[in-house]
């Protein structure tokens, strides 16, 4: 199959999503709250209105035409006026991790596969599965703990330290980074016993070149293929590190957007920001589908021949 053809199904797809995602967030969510009687009793309910769900529709098609924006915020701004200065910051953790993720990802899958046959060893695939073994985000808890009891002079909050996106970076390249590590320890265990690596072995190259020159090219065409994958997991770990590091990026911000009421009172007041959130979602998915391109290129690249 043709790579013009993989891209454009990609394309399609996420278009499809797309459209899903719009109509989802559109959907009518303002519940009926009331308090009756003496005792200021609270009732919650909710209805589903045709007419209410098409009215969010034309607003939005028509903030879209004719406003230039995908709605406005609870501060009274356009939606982009939030939008991008949030995403540009998620964007520097974003490539932060995946950068961390692969390279680092990949010594420790090399290094994982040297000591495979070496026993327990704690810094070996002993630590990749004690770390994979551990709820996410305990273990960034218990990363914070250390660092604030112990290594005070990082300025471990916020985003306004030059190297904050770097902290972030490395807690959600965290778990990606081991997944990418057994994907390529596997992949060299796979690669051992074909018959070039004798071939290479008998001209009197040392295990060093053979791994660096043969195993590990021939090893990137199913760690690319993963790419998509290893995103998805960066996005989903965005969350919990921004809001633990209060980290104002995107994914910061769009929980914000969701309006999630921790507890319901009569003058609860619903706040409508779905054209943020919409603007959120398909960057996420733009992103996503960045990789899936990057993946495909990679893979006819990289195809064995």
């Amino acid at each position: 199959m043709g790579v013009l053809w993989k891209i454009t199904k990609s394309f399609l797809f996420f278009l499809f999503i797309a459209v899903l995602l719009i109509l989802a967030v559109l959907f009518p969510r303002q519940p009926d709250i009331a308090v009756h009687g003496r005792a200021q009793t609270l009732e919650y309910g909710y209805e589903f209105s045709w007419a209410a769900y098409q009215h969010n529709i034309s607003i939005f098609i028509n903030d879209v035409k004719e406003n230039n924006t995908l709605g406005m915020t609870r501060y009274n701004k356009p939606a982009e006026e939030e939008l991008w200065p949030h995403l540009g910051r998620s964007l520097k953790v974003i490539g932060a991790a995946c950068a961390i993720t692969i390279i680092f990802g990949i010594l420790k899958g090399i290094f994982d596969f040297y000591d495979r046959n070496n026993g327990w060893n704690l810094f070996g695939k002993g630590l990749t599965w004690l770390i994979q073994s551990i709820p996410d985000f305990f273990l960034i808890l218990c990363l914070q703990w250390v660092i604030i009891f112990h290594f005070p002079f990082i300025k471990l909050f916020g985003h306004t330290h030059w190297f904050s996106f770097l902290i972030a970076g490395l807690l959600v390249s965290l778990y990606p980074m081991l997944y990418v590590a057994r994907i390529t320890s596997a992949t060299l265990g796979n690669e051992k016993g074909k018959p070039y690596i004798q071939v290479a072995r008998s001209k009197g190259l040392s295990k060093e070149k053979v791994l660096w020159k043969h195993m590990l090219k021939n090893s990137l065409y199913p760690i690319m293929s993963n790419l998509p994958a290893v995103m998805l997991y960066l996005l989903s770990n965005l969350l919990i590190v921004e809001w633990f590091l209060d980290y104002r990026g995107a994914a910061y911000r769009m929980f914000q957007a969701l309006d999630v009421k921790s507890s319901l009172s009569g003058s609860m007041r619903y706040v409508n920001e779905s054209g943020l959130i919409i603007g959120f979602g398909l960057s996420f998915m733009v992103i996503v589908f960045i990789a899936q391109v990057l993946s495909i290129l990679f893979m006819k690249k990289l195809e064995p021949r």
